[in-house]
């Protein structure tokens, strides 16, 4: 069962430039790649593309680790390739920003699998980034303390069509594992908030 914290704003902050990032009118990106509905079978139609090394098949590729290491277990539904070996791990202190997510000019859904074989909890957090790559906010979204089997995480909306107004160009998602150990895979993100 998932414990929610309360979603809040926890930094707005504009720094100075940090990379560079594509995409159309105001950063946005016209093209996210194929869609898919890998929640289907939890209820969840929307129509999702994979994030960038998403399912961590490429090793840490694209992510920034601090402690937390790609190992063997990809989720058990395989909802994106049979093929899929592997995960992220996190324990306790550890932290991960996923690569840089596709997002389009309405709200953004993003979701996961997760899984906990030691009543672990971790901090799932969105970092916006404005067309430079400078931080211009992170919101909290929620601790969660998943059980021991592989599950979707929660659908997070992400509110940039009216961010997009503020500069908002790309998203992350960054998870701190705040005690025990907690295990991520297969990162989607539905830019469009499509609805099959």
């Amino acid at each position: 069962m998932f414990i929610v914290g309360l979603v809040a704003l926890a930094a707005v902050a504009i720094s100075a430039p940090t990379a560079g990032a594509s995409g159309s009118l105001l950063g946005l990106s016209n093209d996210c790649g194929t869609a898919s509905q890998p929640f289907a079978q939890f209820g969840d139609y929307r129509s999702y593309t994979f994030g960038a090394n998403g399912g961590l098949e490429s090793g840490g590729t694209g992510w920034s680790l601090s402690g937390a290491r790609v190992v063997s277990g990809n989720e058990s539904y395989f909802v994106h390739s049979k093929y899929d070996r592997y995960s992220l791990l996190l324990s306790t202190g550890n932290s991960a920003y996923t690569p840089k997510l596709c997002m389009g000019t309405t709200s953004t859904t993003l979701r996961f699998f997760v899984r906990s074989g030691d009543g672990g909890k971790v901090r799932v957090q969105v970092v916006l980034r404005n067309l430079l790559g400078s931080v211009l906010g992170i919101v909290q979204i929620a601790d969660l303390s998943p059980g021991s089997s592989w599950q979707p995480g929660p659908s997070i909306l992400n509110l940039d069509s009216l961010l997009g107004l503020v500069g908002v160009s790309s998203i992350q998602l960054k998870f701190t594992e705040l005690s025990g150990s907690v295990q991520i895979d297969d990162v989607y993100v539905d830019p469009w908030a499509w609805r099959d």
